[in-house]
């Protein structure tokens, strides 16, 4: 008597590369949003925004309302909390894994590793944007909750120009941390490293082709490029710069462009063919 021949199992298939990226990116946000250091930083926001009132009423105050925001949302978010919490937002993302030996379990999943890093960047960059459009809006409702500091009226343009700075600079900021946590064994201190660095690099008198380097240096220039800025305020953004002229502006957007670009594929090419082994969690 004969029998048929068992059938063989369907073979399991794994996600496809865009739903891995979906995927990945969604997990990564559910990971991050109750990170402790997310309610920091809002704290630290609100903070600035009752800083900013506190100042825009103060009667000997030299700055009007214009220029008090100008400065404390290119000082202060543009220049501390959004490079800061951004990157250590991606390193947590994507290092944080091979810390804790995890990624021996994901990268023997059908899946493609840079699906996997490419949607934690997605996720890091959203959750930074919003982050820095959120810092961006409560200081300006501080500040412009004192009417009578500005002189010409409450400028709403400007919410606008730095929210849009302050989103493109997040997603810089994600590529340049994804790339770093990607590629070195202690991205926290490297990641440290050069955002000090490129802070410097962009307040010194140095040649345009290194302040491209940066992200700060475009940033900067996208600012300058889209509010009416005096001599005064120009120099108060760009100090290093002792006659700001509208020829020095160039093409911030595609410099910004490229360095995202070239790190978001340096981070993808490290991720996926590097061989990661443990070590202890920073």
């Amino acid at each position: 008597m004969s029998h048929a021949a068992p059938r063989p199992s369907p073979t399991p298939h794994g996600l496809g590369y865009l739903a891995t990226v979906v995927e990945s990116a969604r997990q990564t946000c559910l990971l991050l949003l109750p990170n402790r250091f997310l309610w920091f930083v809002a704290a630290a926001e609100l903070g600035l925004a009752a800083i900013g009132y506190l100042l825009a009423g103060y009667p000997n105050l030299r700055l009007d309302g214009r220029e008090l925001y100008c400065v404390m949302a290119w000082w202060l978010l543009a220049g501390v909390v959004v490079p800061w919490t951004t990157i250590y937002l991606a390193v947590q993302a994507v290092h944080g894994e091979i810390e804790d030996r995890t990624f021996q379990y994901l990268f023997v999943r059908p899946v493609a590793r840079t699906a996997l890093v490419a949607g934690r960047f997605c996720a890091v960059a959203g959750i930074a944007a919003a982050v820095a459009v959120a810092g961006g809006a409560v200081l300006f409702a501080g500040v412009a909750a004192r009417p009578d500091c500005w002189s010409e009226g409450v400028d709403t343009r400007l919410l606008a120009v730095f929210a849009g700075t302050l989103a493109l600079g997040a997603v810089a900021y994600a590529a340049a941390g994804a790339c770093i946590a990607a590629c070195f064994r202690r991205p926290l201190v490297v990641a440290a490293l050069a955002v000090i660095l490129q802070m410097v690099v962009a307040l010194l008198p140095m040649s345009a082709g290194i302040r491209n380097l940066t992200v700060a240096d475009p940033l900067r220039r996208i600012v300058l490029d889209r509010i009416e800025t005096g001599a005064r305020l120009a120099q108060m953004l760009w100090p290093g710069e002792s006659d700001f002229r509208s020829e020095l502006v160039g093409q911030p957007e595609l410099s910004l462009g490229i360095f995202t670009a070239v790190a978001s594929i340096l981070c993808l090419w490290a991720y996926g063919r590097s061989e990661y082994d443990s070590r202890s969690r920073e």
